[in-house]
């Protein structure tokens, strides 16, 4: 297994992949290449230092997107999305993917799904008091 950073080029691949995880339970989520593209796109814009795939025969395994800043207790890392190839599971590809990433770290996890307990056996604790909130703007 290799780790490198994402190149857009990779974008698409990673896609693919991204689409067959969130469409397995819990998320049951039914993503368009197109639009998870877009999605996985938009992220490596923001940062493309903060993402990176895994490799394995020349076969993109898995990504990590993430992106940083400056925050009061130092530099802050938000993982936006990790994920993995179901072939490429419990291989120790997610683990480490995450191990690439450098200072605070934070995400969002569904607490339904074995990445909340991949995340704990990481390391990883709830936080508080922070809750995280769900809605339509209104005008």
């Amino acid at each position: 297994m290799r780790i490198r950073s994402c190149e857009a080029e990779d974008i698409e691949q990673a896609a693919q992949i991204f689409c067959q995880a969130y469409s397995a339970p819990p998320y049951n989520e039914s993503w368009e290449l197109a639009n998870a593209s877009a999605y996985l796109h938009r992220f490596w814009e923001i940062d493309p230092e903060g993402c990176f795939v895994s490799e394995e025969n020349n076969e993109i395994t898995g990504a990590i997107f993430s992106f940083s800043y400056p925050w009061h207790s130092g530099q802050l890392t938000c993982i936006q999305e990790l994920f993995v190839a179901e072939p490429s599971r419990k291989k120790g590809v997610a683990r480490t993917l995450v191990q690439s990433m450098s200072g605070g770290t934070w995400l969002v996890a569904h607490k339904a799904s074995g990445a909340a307990e991949f995340y704990k056996r990481m390391g990883f604790r709830k936080d508080g008091p922070y809750e995280f909130y769900y809605g339509a703007i209104k005008p």
